[in-house]
């Protein structure tokens, strides 16, 4: 599916208009990516200290932008053709993950249950758990997941989680626990090529994938990759053999709109390599805000069409903190999942 040349040209023409506002809110608002939320409900509690600092004034400081963009990519939605799903299943539990776990940025929560909790609010089934240290006890917070991946890799990790250890010997760690946590079944290696302009070099994922295997070889590893990392000519060949699996995310909210043309370009970059798809409930490249609901749920419809045609193994949400920061996005997707 594809937009017309004027539509596209309509949508992006707005989204510059809004950029350039969000860049100025923040410059002189100082909301750091990812603090920024929606007025808080009263029925959302507000006074746990755990809780991190998060600006409810956005929204309305990207006024008129941000009601123009939305209103263009509404317009846009309906010009792509409805796939006729009714034969398809919806997107099975057991298939759906859910990102998350303790940290004090992007508003987070540092209560170490905080994946557990948010993932019975979506009811998935799986937990992405990241930020926080792997250990005995936070792997048993976690135990009650049929499926678990935990991150391994020091990029976006809470302070002090990594235990002084480097990449490679937190897979090696999390490689043993896994014997004795069965529902382990892999670790994600989280914005490990973005730093990365040409190429991706092997060494530091291939370390990682060593780790991993050491203890417990039927570990996959999970390499997190962003749509806009693959319009260049960015080579990933020398690192795509050591992710088992590729976990795709289209930080843009914009590119969901050519979420079909995305979604091959990753098979042709990954050939082979069983795909997780990863939903932002916070839209992050932008706006900064919460991902408009009739995105979310146009991106759910695509993967659930995918999912039953084998060329995704999962969707994962992010996430667990957006529940409070975004409800009426969280509240769209959840009412989706469960059919209501």
């Amino acid at each position: 599916m594809t937009l017309s040349k004027k539509m596209k040209q309509k949508v992006f023409l707005e989204i510059e208009q809004l950029i350039i506002k969000n860049r100025k809110v923040r410059a002189e608002h100082k909301v750091k990516l990812g603090e920024s939320a929606a007025p808080t409900p009263e029925n959302i509690n507000n006074t746990n200290p755990l809780l991190g600092k998060v600006n409810t004034d956005w929204p309305a400081l990207l006024e008129p932008e941000y009601s123009n963009a939305a209103n263009a990519i509404r317009e846009a939605l309906k010009e792509l053709p409805n796939d006729d799903l009714k034969n398809y299943p919806k997107i099975p539990m057991d298939k759906l993950w859910l990102w998350g776990g303790p940290t004090p940025y992007w508003g987070g929560n540092m209560a170490d249950d905080a994946l557990v909790t948010a993932a019975d609010y979506f009811k998935a089934e799986n937990g992405v758990y990241v930020y926080g240290a792997t250990n005995e006890k936070t792997l048993q917070l976690h135990a009650g997941f049929k499926k678990l991946i935990c991150q391994v890799n020091e990029n976006c990790r809470t302070p002090g989680a990594q235990e002084g250890s480097t990449d490679e010997e937190n897979a090696e760690r999390l490689s043993k626990l896994s014997l004795q946590f069965p529902n382990i079944i892999g670790a994600v290696c989280d914005d490990m090529t973005t730093s990365y302009l040409h190429i991706v070099p092997p060494e530091p994922v291939q370390a990682v994938h060593r780790g991993l295997k050491k203890y417990n070889k039927n570990l996959k590893l999970y390499g997190v990759v962003y749509a806009h990392e693959l319009m260049g000519d960015k080579d990933f060949s020398l690192v795509s053999e050591y992710f088992d699996v590729v976990n795709f995310w289209l930080w843009h909210m914009e590119d969901i709109l050519e979420y079909d043309r995305y979604i091959e370009m990753c098979r042709k970059t990954f050939p082979g390599k069983p795909i997780l798809q990863g939903i932002f409930l916070h839209e992050y490249g932008s706006s900064d805000a919460g991902q408009m609901p009739e995105l979310l749920i146009y991106q759910l419809e695509r993967c659930r069409k995918y999912l039953a045609e084998g060329v995704l193994e999962g969707v994962v949400l992010l996430g667990d903190r957006e529940i409070r920061k975004w409800p009426d996005s969280a509240k769209a997707v959840q009412e989706y999942l469960l059919g209501k």
